[in-house]
């Protein structure tokens, strides 16, 4: 029997720790289909909170589940039966310091309350995700998240200029501008971690001036194929869009759907792209020509801040557009070399037409990483299995073609048992020798990364 009493006790608050968890279900989960229930749920309000739940979860022999808002796709928040779920929510320090070019965040701030009390400064945090408005600096630390933007400016990791970390014996690791000693460089190994090392409490970005925005196009191609080379002839031209995005026919449906956008009407495919500020003229012509030269049937440039965010919209809406449009959806974040990205999007669209599931894709064409969702209409067991089989062939597919098995969203719980499809037996012992060095009893989101 847990005394749950003596963790009650030792938190800021008497609301932080929750036992009766009726009502509270959405912390069973994060974005994926599965739920399991925890023993309890602590909403941390500050470091002490954190230190004093992991040691308590190490003293009763529970897990602890770190957890920012649960938009993550990877299982990764997902508890287990013997979980403490450790909401991170509440921790939303955020310093500004303009004069550094650098903010200071709690893991639980939205990426977008950051990059609107930079924007007060004159300043950005580059990496943005899709889900922008919703997921936290924590996760995105955890995730190593990476964005519409990415092509140009980089990934979270790109920005973490230090970091502090509760480890599973309770005590504190810091890193970067966080730490007063020199040492061995650890941040990059606890960056993309998925909380398996421990609780992030506190992180340091790098800010830039905030560069002035460009042209954005929506492009619509009858033929997939187009939109592919399109992409190939821009990269091969040398030009370097902030953001270039791919959407296939089915997504682009999905979207109209949910919100009716002008060009997404029975388009092959669509592009998506955002010239670079300080080329934006020069490069919204050699874009257009090039789409032109490739057979688009719709091709609208926006320079207006309101025509700018409608076309936008259809890009960070995709996720929910998709997700209305079935009853489950198991969404998958693979990566390619952009040199291979139009041969993995032809196979999604074969699986697509030869599947009773309705399978679509979108993603970062720029550097590669597609999302590919599997959509069951009733949810029951001959639909999940073929879910399970059109998954695996997609992995196998994109390790064929020198991809990787997770762009941005983690391998977390979903992807673990497919670790090794990817990496070799001497590889994966190393992961886990890191693992036990910072988490010797694995306390620390269990069942992640490594099945």
């Amino acid at each position: 029997m847990v005394d749950f009493e003596k963790l009650a006790a030792k938190l800021s608050g008497p609301s932080a720790l929750i036992t009766d968890l009726e009502g509270w279900e959405d912390y069973f989960k994060d974005a994926t289909e599965e739920s399991v229930r925890p023993r309890a749920v602590v909403m941390a309000k500050c470091e002490s909170d954190v230190i004093a739940t992991i040691r308590f979860a190490k003293e009763a022999r529970l897990t602890v589940t770190g957890r920012g808002t649960g938009t993550g796709l990877s299982g990764g928040a997902v508890p287990d039966g013997d979980s403490i779920v450790l909401s991170l929510e509440r921790m939303k320090e955020l310093s500004i310091y303009p004069e550094r070019t650098m903010a200071v965040c709690g893991p639980g701030v939205i990426t977008k309350e950051l990059l609107d009390a930079a924007a007060e400064h004159e300043l950005t945090y580059p990496p943005d995700p899709a889900s922008y408005e919703e997921c936290t600096l924590g996760g995105n630390v955890a995730e190593n998240a990476g964005g519409l933007r990415c092509k140009r400016f980089g990934v979270t990791r790109d920005y973490v200029v230090g970091l502090r970390m509760v480890t599973s014996d309770g005590s504190i690791v810091t890193t970067g501008l966080l730490s007063e000693r020199q040492g061995f460089n650890i941040q990059d190994v606890i960056i993309g971690s998925e909380g398996t090392l421990g609780i992030i409490t506190q992180i340091a970005v790098r800010l830039v001036p905030s560069p002035s925005v460009g042209s954005t196009l929506l492009v619509a191609f009858d033929d997939p194929a187009d939109a592919g080379r399109t992409v190939a002839d821009i990269i091969a031209g040398g030009i370097v869009p902030t953001v270039m995005e791919y959407i296939d026919r089915d997504a682009a449906e999905c979207s109209n759907r949910y919100e009716a956008t002008e060009g997404l009407e029975d388009a092959g495919a669509i592009l998506l792209i955002e010239t670079s500020d300080e080329k934006d003229e020069e490069q919204t012509e050699a874009v257009s020509d090039l789409c032109r030269r490739n057979h688009c049937t719709t091709l609208r440039i926006a320079c207006d801040t309101d025509d700018v965010k409608t076309l936008w919209r259809v890009r960070r809406n995709l996720s929910k557009a998709v997700k209305e449009m079935a009853k489950i959806r198991y969404n998958e974040d693979v990566a390619v070399p952009v040199s291979q990205f139009m041969t993995m999007v032809s196979f999604v669209a074969d699986m697509n037409a030869s599947s009773p599931l309705r399978i679509n894709a979108f993603g970062h064409a720029g550097d590669g990483n597609l999302h590919v969702s599997f959509l069951a209409m009733t949810g029951d067991e001959a639909e999940r299995k073929m879910i399970q089989k059109g998954v695996e062939e997609l992995f196998h597919k994109t390790l064929e073609l020198g991809g990787t098995l997770s762009g941005e969203h983690g391998i977390g719980k979903h992807k673990a048992a497919y670790l090794s499809w990817e990496f070799d037996e001497p590889t994966i012992r190393a992961m886990k020798k890191v693992k036990n060095v910072f988490d010797s009893e694995s306390l620390m989101n269990r069942g992640k990364i490594f099945s």
